[in-house]
């Protein structure tokens, strides 16, 4: 289709004749590949996981707290618009959301390097990455091809980039919540991704280059990064002080000019992780980002911190999620708070509760109960603020525990009302006592 002129391109993406393949159906790809069909395009969703094609071509969803995406999938499926498929099968447009991750601190995105490596006839086609990736990626991508077949990015196919915005259990509403924004290599690669996005995105922000486009991504969830950062320094300083970290932060804020985040671990895939690409890369073009790495510095030393609050040996979590109210336990803080409290101490018994949990398997003791998660401990934190925990019987947990210490990760507890029964109140930013 890159080849063909504009109008015809319009007109076949109007009349839904474009054949697109997704590359890669994890948490966004799946969600995406579905959107795609239900829209009325004839979509294979790609993936090297021969169980999950063979789980999605029956129709039946992976993630089930994905919201809306069992009928979506099951529809599309039985409808024959979607088709899932271990096989590369290059077609028409082509988006690749495969995994990228952090090996150490250096970004490893060999995933996207090798969808680029088997690509074999490009011609005529467009291809569209999505995964977040380092600075230049996009471009190294149509190099690849261009090695491997001879055909260059922006005169024998399309090649642009196109961030996901999106938060797992809620890319389906996502999707259709924030503007897309597109970076082609050329302006007939923007051009033909934004009329494909705009099938399903509110609006399109078309950027100058795939690389503003990449950096978008990163910067986004590095500024986040920055602002909790900010909110953890402004803590650590408010418990030197003795004073509540969360009634500056809410003095402040009613400044028109100050938004200060709570203070808190941070966890989740992008904001732990999308700041690191951002840092190697410049590294090696001699810059180093100091604020960036400071800030991930900061927000790592947190589970330390909150380890070196605790006391006693067996300690109670509630909260496996990495945010609340939801079933996401894949890079959670959860998992960083639980390995600093076993680097402090051998002899910790560690217990964690999670409304959500439905038996999944971890190298430590979960329990759907959670009054047999506090049972005996010497202390309870709160590691994500699931508002189930908002009904807790302060006194029947009182009563369980061998110790009398409950430490607030989020802020989330009343510390009057903790304290008023018998037990002590401790937070990230606040010191506190009857």
């Amino acid at each position: 289709m890159y080849l063909l002129s504009e109008e015809e391109i319009r007109e076949k993406v109007k009349k839904r004749e474009v054949k697109i393949s997704v590359i890669g159906l994890g948490r966004v790809g799946l969600p995406l590949a579905a959107t795609l069909a239900d829209c009325g395009f004839d979509t294979f969703g790609i993936d090297i996981n021969g169980e999950l094609v063979k789980k999605i071509n029956a129709g039946d969803s992976p993630f089930k707290d994905e919201v809306g995406l069992s009928e979506l999938l099951k529809r599309n499926v039985e409808e024959g618009r979607l088709t899932a498929t271990v096989s590369l099968e290059e077609r028409e447009f082509n988006i690749v959301t495969v995994p990228t991750l952090i090996r150490g601190e250096e970004p490893d995105i060999e995933a996207i390097y090798a969808v680029a490596g088997a690509i074999r006839k490009p011609r005529d086609k467009v291809f569209v990455l999505e995964s977040t990736v380092p600075p230049l990626t996009t471009q190294r991508f149509g190099e690849i091809i261009a090695e491997s077949t001879g055909y260059k990015a922006g005169e024998d196919f399309g090649l642009a980039y196109s961030p996901e915005r999106v938060q797992a259990p809620q890319v389906l509403r996502d999707l259709k919540t924030y503007p897309k924004i597109v970076g082609g290599i050329d302006e007939k690669s923007g051009f033909i991704a934004s009329e494909v996005y705009s099938c399903f995105a509110p609006g399109i922000i078309r950027v100058s280059s795939p690389l503003v486009a990449e950096m978008d991504k990163i910067i986004e969830n590095t500024h986040r990064d920055l602002n909790i950062a900010f909110a953890n320094e402004l803590a650590r300083i408010c418990e030197i002080y003795g004073v509540d970290v969360y009634e500056i932060i809410k003095t402040a804020n009613s400044q028109p000019y100050c938004n200060i985040l709570n203070p808190g671990l941070v966890g989740g895939h992008c904001i732990p992780m999308d700041p690191y690409y951002i840092l190697s890369e410049v590294e090696r073009r001699g810059y180093t980002a100091n604020l960036i790495k400071e800030a991930r510095r900061i927000n790592e030393a947190m589970a330390n911190h909150v380890a070196g609050r605790v006391e006693g040996e067996k300690v109670a979590i509630l909260g496996l999620s990495f945010k609340p109210d939801i079933k996401t336990f894949e890079h959670t803080h959860t998992l960083k708070l639980i390995d600093a409290l076993k680097a402090k101490s051998r002899e910790h018994e560690i217990v964690v509760h999670d409304p959500f949990w439905g038996g999944e398997e971890f190298d430590f003791r979960v329990e759907k109960d959670i009054y047999k998660v506090v049972e005996g401990a010497d202390c309870v934190i709160l590691a994500t603020a699931h508002s189930a925990y908002k009904k807790m019987d302060w006194e029947e947990i009182g009563k369980r525990m061998r110790g009398d210490l409950i430490v607030d990760v989020r802020g989330f507890f009343d510390a009057e009302e903790v304290e008023a029964k018998g037990l002590r109140y401790k937070g990230i930013g606040r010191v506190f006592h009857s």
